[in-house]
């Protein structure tokens, strides 16, 4: 049969290793997985940080770029416009220097005509001047002094033929 003494002794000891253990084992156990429960919610919190602080960097990187990005359009544009206006400056002046290239060329050209027109008409007088001192040379008539003026036109026209050729 069981005896009670038996039972009681067990009980005891039963209960003096649970305190025992409990003071000894478990409750250092729990204090080592206490700690490392608060190192890890330390790493996480710490973590969580990072990341945050991460985050916040990752926007003002974006930022940053956004506004290079604005910053090279806007250069980018103003170079346009200064180049714009440079080949419409370059324009006026070229259409300002080919103006002039073509005034003084309709000049040079009036000058020239003046010339030729200043040249035919010395030839002219000399012509009338020749066939006038032929007359006078010759005592003639009217109709014979209209006939001698238009054969010396005549020759005259082609000698001055013959020299131009």
């Amino acid at each position: 049969m069981l005896r009670l003494d038996g039972i009681v002794f067990t009980l005891i000891n039963l209960l003096i290793l649970y305190v025992a253990l409990r003071h000894f084992l478990i409750g250092p156990i729990q204090s080592v997985l206490e700690q490392r429960k608060q190192l890890i919610d330390g790493q996480f919190a710490s973590a969580a940080g990072k990341e945050e602080q991460a985050l916040q960097l990752k926007e003002q990187y974006e930022g940053l770029l956004a506004d290079a990005k604005d910053q090279s359009r806007k250069i980018l544009e103003d170079s346009r416009v200064r180049a714009q206006k440079e080949y419409e400056s370059r324009v006026m002046e070229a259409e300002k220097q080919a103006g002039h290239i073509m005034e003084k060329a309709r000049k040079d050209v009036e000058t020239e005509k003046e010339r030729a027109m200043d040249g035919m008409q010395k030839q002219v007088a000399q012509v009338a001047m020749a066939a006038a001192e032929k007359i006078l040379t010759q005592n003639a008539t009217a109709a014979s002094n209209g006939s001698i003026y238009d054969s010396y036109i005549a020759g005259a026209g082609e000698s001055h033929e013959s020299d131009s050729n």
